[in-house]
C-alpha cells in the first residue's frame, strides 16, 4: 500500500492504533487528508466504512494526542478556524461513541470531491457561481442540491472572496430552521464547494416578475411569505446575526407555499451592547434596500434588516419592482431623510400593511418594531377571506361568480365597494360589499369592518396613505417609480468605474462606486476607528 503525499501522517497515526486497514477508506471515501477534516466526520461516516464504535474510541484518543502537537498550516482551515465557534475538547467516557467536534444544526459534513456532479448555472455572486447539481450519498442514493463554487483566478483563490466564501459556510453550518436555507457539507477540492439545499423553483423575485401565462402570486400567499419570512430573521436575530442583504431576490421558493432565506454573503456578527456591526471598509451594499443609518455610516443592526424587511414587503406586492428605481443612488438618503419619502403604498397592498411597512421604515432604528413583533402585526393585518355569493358582472367591478374565494384588500362598515383579489381569476378590484360572505361571519353578508387602521408613526409625514392618487401626495416621490430594473442608474464622469459623489450640502457627503449589491460604503472619515471586514 502506497500512501498518497501529504497523508503519510494519517497512515502513521492509524498504524499505531493498529486500525491501517482503514486508510484508504478515510482517504477515499470520507476525502480525510489532514487533521482537521475530521472535524466535519461523524460517527455515521466511521460507521459506514466498518469503523467499530470501540475503534472510534482509540481513533478520537490518537487525534486529540496529535492535534496537541499539531498546527495547521492550511489555508482553509487558518482561515475557517477564525469564524467557526469555539468547540470544547471532551474526553469520550470508555463505552461512550466517539464524539468528533460537529457544528450545530444536524447533517453538516466534508463531501468527496466525485460525490457531487454540477449542472447547469442558476447564478453567480460576488465571489461565487451557483450550479444545480446531484450529491450521490455512500448508500447510492441521489439528492438535488445547490453547489456554490468559489470563483478562482490563475494564481487562486483571491484572499477577500475566499474569507468571504468561509465566513458564509461557517455561518450556515450553525443555521437551522425551517425557512433558512440549508447548509449540507462542504467539498475540499478545486475549487471549493457548498453543497446546500436546493430549492427548485428559483427566486421569489424571478417568481414575482414571470411573465404571463405565469398567474400573479395570490395576496394570501404573499401574506404566508411574510410571515415565514419575519419568523426565519427572528431565528437569525436571536443567533446574533444581521443579515444585510434582505431582498426578494434572496428569498427562495422550496414549494409554492414555503420560502427560504438564501445568500448570506454579508451576514455578519451583531457586536458590542448596542448589536451593531459597522463596516470598515469599502464594500458592497444594496443601496436601495438600505436604512438611513446603513448609507450614512455604514451601521446595520437588527433594526436595519427591520427596515429591509419593509422594502421585501414593498417589492412583494409590487410585483418585483425596483424599489427607488431612476433616482440616483446619492440621493436616495437625502429622500430619506431630508424629505422624509417613502415608497408608496402598491396597489396590491391593504392599508394595514402599509401602515406595517412605514413603522419598519421608522426614522431611528429604536422606533422600528422587532422581528418577533412583527410576527404579531403581520397576524393583525392578515387580509379576510370571504366567499362570493352572487354573479358580479356590473361594468366597472371585479367580476366574479357565485362561489369564488375572495380575498379582501380593503373594506368598511359604511363603504358599499369594496376591493379584493378574486381567489379564481387573480383578477384584482372594487365590488359591491354584498355580493361576498366572510368565512368567519356565519354565513351573511360582510358588514363589519375588513381592517381598522391608525396611524403608524412613519404615517405621520406622509399626507395620506389610500391608493388615490388624487389625494396621496407622498412627499416628492421619485416620478419613475413604476419603472423596473432595466433603467438606468444615472452616472458620473469615469465610466470605467461608475463613481458617484453626494453632491455639495448633502449630509453624509462622501465617495463609492457601485458593486453588484449596489454602493460600495466608503471609510468613514473622522470617526473612531472601526471593525474589518
Amino acid at each position: 500500500m502506497l500512501p498518497e503525499v501529504g497523508s503519510l501522517w494519517l497512515l502513521r497515526l492509524l498504524r499505531d492504533i493498529q486500525l491501517a486497514q482503514f486508510y484508504r477508506p478515510i482517504l477515499e471515501e470520507l476525502n480525510v487528508t489532514r487533521p482537521e477534516h475530521f472535524d466535519f466526520v461523524r460517527p455515521e461516516d466511521l460507521d459506514g466504512i466498518g469503523m467499530g464504535r470501540p475503534a472510534q474510541r482509540r481513533l478520537a484518543e490518537a487525534l486529540k494526542k496529535h492535534r496537541s502537537g499539531f498546527k495547521s498550516k492550511n489555508w482553509v482551515y487558518k482561515i475557517l478556524g477564525g469564524f467557526a465557534p469555539e468547540q470544547k475538547e471532551t474526553t469520550p467516557a470508555p463505552d461512550s461513541p466517539l464524539t468528533l467536534p460537529e457544528p450545530e444544526g444536524g447533517l453538516k459534513c466534508l463531501i468527496p470531491d466525485g460525490a457531487v456532479c454540477r449542472g447547469e448555472l442558476l447564478g453567480s455572486g460576488c465571489f461565487g457561481v451557483v450550479h444545480r447539481g446531484l450529491w450521490t450519498l455512500p448508500g447510492g442514493q441521489s439528492v438535488p442540491v445547490a453547489v456554490k463554487s468559489l470563483r478562482v483566478g490563475p494564481e487562486g483563490p483571491v484572499g477577500t472572496e475566499l474569507g468571504d466564501f468561509l465566513r458564509e459556510v461557517s455561518i450556515m453550518m450553525n443555521l437551522e430552521h425551517p425557512h433558512v436555507l440549508r447548509l449540507h457539507g462542504l467539498v475540499l477540492g478545486q475549487p471549493l464547494q457548498m453543497v446546500m439545499e436546493l430549492a427548485p423553483l428559483g427566486s421569489l423575485h424571478a417568481r414575482l416578475t414571470a411573465p404571463p401565462p405565469t398567474p400573479p402570486l395570490p395576496v394570501a400567499r404573499l401574506c404566508l411569505f411574510l410571515r415565514q419570512l419575519a419568523g426565519a430573521m427572528a431565528y437569525l436575530g436571536a443567533r446574533g446575526l444581521v443579515h444585510r442583504d434582505l431582498a426578494t431576490r434572496n428569498l427562495l421558493l422550496a414549494s409554492p407555499r414555503t420560502i427560504k432565506v438564501a445568500d448570506f454573503g454579508l451576514v455578519r456578527p451583531l457586536r458590542g451592547a448596542r448589536g451593531r456591526y459597522v463596516m470598515g471598509g469599502p464594500r458592497p451594499i444594496p443601496y436601495a434596500w438600505c436604512a438611513p443609518e446603513s448609507l450614512r455610516q455604514g451601521a446595520f443592526s437588527s433594526a436595519s434588516d427591520v427596515w429591509m424587511f419593509g422594502v421585501t414587503l414593498w417589492e412583494m406586492f409590487s410585483g418585483g419592482e425596483e424599489p427607488w428605481a431612476g433616482v440616483p443612488p446619492y440621493l436616495i438618503l437625502q429622500r430619506l431623510e431630508q424629505d422624509r419619502a417613502r415608497l408608496p403604498r402598491p396597489p396590491l397592498c391593504s392599508r394595514a400593511l402599509y401602515a406595517l411597512a412605514l413603522r419598519c421604515w421608522a426614522p431611528h432604528p429604536a422606533d422600528r418594531p422587532s422581528f418577533s413583533y412583527l410576527e404579531g402585526l403581520l397576524q393583525e393585518a392578515w387580509p379576510p377571506e370571504g366567499r362570493c355569493v352572487r354573479d358580479v358582472t356590473e361594468p366597472g367591478a371585479l367580476r366574479m361568480q357565485t362561489g369564488d374565494p375572495i380575498t379582501i384588500i380593503e373594506g368598511s362598515p359604511d363603504s358599499a365597494a369594496w376591493k379584493g383579489q378574486n381567489g379564481r381569476t387573480f383578477k384584482v378590484g372594487s365590488f359591491p360589499a354584498s355580493a361576498v360572505t366572510l368565512a368567519d361571519a356565519g354565513g351573511s353578508p360582510a358588514t363589519r369592518p375588513v381592517h381598522r387602521v391608525s396611524p403608524a408613526q412613519g404615517e405621520r409625514h406622509q399626507e395620506s396613505v389610500d391608493g388615490d392618487r388624487g389625494k396621496a401626495k407622498l412627499r416628492d416621490l421619485p416620478p419613475a417609480w413604476g419603472q423596473r430594473r432595466n433603467v438606468p442608474l444615472q452616472r458620473m464622469k469615469g465610466g470605467a468605474e461608475r463613481a458617484w459623489s453626494h453632491p455639495p450640502g448633502v449630509p453624509g457627503s462622501t465617495q463609492g462606486h457601485w458593486g453588484r449589491r449596489g454602493f460600495c460604503h466608503p471609510e468613514p472619515q473622522g470617526g473612531p476607528a472601526l471593525p474589518s471586514e
